[in-house]
């Protein structure tokens, strides 16, 4: 489970980082190619970075996901922090709860994708449809990894070296 939890936080950084570099690129190459007469830069530039940004931060999720180092809030934690097996209690009931988050944004993801499939884009060759459908492919992995992390903090061994 670590070797996939590895994984997933190195495919998903990759990924994330080069759209993040493609959108930069894009953007760098339109300020140059403004400047050239008759040229004027990509019409297409604007939807493309903004496209490219959400993209990115959407896959970038499954990252923060899977290493468990998104904004938490520790009251619980440390309320239950003398006990090794409440604290895992509480950590598979934080995962529930966001595994159950990510199902219902995947859902609702692809109802407005299937919804705005024949709505066209400002970006030229693209459908809506297609634009939204990163929200439901990025949630669902999302979901994998709080699985994943979860399944992992649980089935971790404490200090005694005995699975709590």
């Amino acid at each position: 489970m670590r070797k996939l939890r590895d994984w997933i936080d190195r495919i998903s950084t990759i990924i994330s980082a080069a759209m993040c570099g493609a959108m930069m690129i894009i953007l760098l190459c339109n300020v140059i190619l403004r400047y050239i007469p008759g040229v004027g830069g990509f019409k297409w530039y604007m939807e493309s970075s903004q496209y490219l940004n959400v993209w990115a931060m959407l896959i970038i999720g499954a990252q923060i996901t899977v290493r468990g180092s998104h904004l938490r809030v520790e009251v619980m934690d440390a309320i239950v922090s003398k006990s090794p097996i409440a604290k895992k209690i509480v950590k598979a009931i934080h995962g529930i709860a966001i595994i159950t988050f990510y199902c219902i944004a995947a859902y609702a993801g692809y109802q407005l994708a299937t919804r705005a499939k024949q709505v066209v884009s400002t970006m030229p060759s693209f459908k809506m449809g297609q634009v939204y459908m990163m929200m439901p492919v990025a949630c669902v992995i999302c979901a994998v990894a709080a699985l994943l992390d979860m399944l992992i903090i649980i089935t971790e061994k404490t200090e005694g070296g005995k699975s709590a």
